[in-house]
Formats: structure tokens, sequence, C-alpha cells
């Protein structure tokens, strides 16, 4: 048998406050009790990361075909940052957990790089993102009657190693270049020797 487990983004604690209001499976609240397996994922913070900086000055210019090819698109260096975000897996038995558990975890070992398209219209900029499995954390809440709905709950902790980008800016394209050679550089009106065009 095959089950889609729904997905939210929604903070753990929402969900353990409506599982916990309707733990009854006797009475009428339990016609209107959440369903689980169900999967919750919500950010819980972003820091910079100082390993990966780049050069802050340093402009990435690009002419894409997609777009006006008149214009030089130019865009400073991204600013490095992990994101820190956690998968909540709530389950009522222990079957069903594991069997979520075991089609995630094999995938990172402990990363999982991800080929992401952050930008096809003007800077065509791609990116390796790796996703890093931290930690998982399992807590099962074994006590109450025996006609109480029985909660297990799996927390995954994932860092996500991404890029974040400032403002393009677009300006014309270099087509002619022109060089001046001298031979005496000294005099305070040096004459000059040749001009070289591109």
């Amino acid at each position: 048998q095959t089950l889609r487990v729904p997905l939210s983004y929604a903070p753990k604690e929402k969900f353990l406050a409506r599982l916990d209001a309707q733990q009854d499976l006797t009475g009428d609240d339990s016609k209107v009790a959440i369903t689980l397996p169900r999967m919750s994922f919500e950010i819980s913070g972003y820091s910079y990361d100082g390993t990966r900086k780049l050069n802050k000055n340093q402009k990435l210019g690009r002419v894409t075909t997609n777009a006006d090819t008149t214009k030089l698109n130019t865009q400073f260096s991204p600013v490095p940052y992990n994101v820190n975000f956690q998968l909540n897996v709530f389950v009522a038995n222990s079957d069903d957990g594991l069997q979520i558990i075991e089609q995630i975890l094999p995938f990172f070992q402990p990363d999982y790089t991800v080929t992401m398209i952050l930008d096809s219209t003007y800077m065509d900029t791609k990116r390796d993102i790796p996703f890093i499995l931290e930690n998982v954390n399992y807590d099962d809440s074994y006590t109450g009657s025996l006609t109480s709905l029985r909660r297990i709950t799996y927390t995954l902790q994932f860092t996500a190693k991404i890029y974040l980008y400032g403002p393009i800016s677009q300006s014309a394209i270099i087509k002619k270049v022109s060089a001046d050679l001298y031979n005496n550089t000294s005099d305070q009106s040096p004459s000059r020797s040749e001009r070289v065009t591109v």
C-alpha cells in the first residue's frame, strides 16, 4: 500500500497543540481529529558563513542569449549564509515512522547536493547547494490511556549552505577599445607614437 503523506510549512508546536487538544478517540471530537502520518517543516535560523566568503568587490558579468544581448548584466559576489531548518514527522505507530525515515536517510551521507538554477533570465547562475543532515531526534508519547491517540515524532535537523545575491545592474557592452602607445612618458606632454584600436 502506498500512502501520500501531507507536507506543510508549520511550527512543530502547532501540530503538537492540535494533537493534544484532540486526544480522545471515543467522543464526538474524534471526528475532526488530525490524521497521521503527517509532516511539517520550518526555518529555525540564518547564520553568516565566513569560511565561504568571496571577494565582495568582485563583479560577475553576463550577457544572456535569452535577454537583451546589447546589455551587460553585472552583479557583486554573493554572500554565503547557512539556513537551519527542521523536518517534523508525526506518526501514530512505529512502523509508519520507520518507513518514512528509511526513505529519507539513505540520501544524506551526511549531505545531499542539489544543482539549483538561481537565475536563468539575467545572470544564468547555477550553483551546487549542499543540504546537510545534522541529527535525527525521536520522541514517543507512550503515556496515557488506551483510548488516547499515540504520537511518535521524528525531528530531522538540516543545514542548507546557500548564497544570497544582491541587485543586478545593467551597462552597455564595450565594443571598441583604443590603446595609445608612447615612446617617452617622462616628458610633460609626450607625443603619441601609435594607437591600437580593437
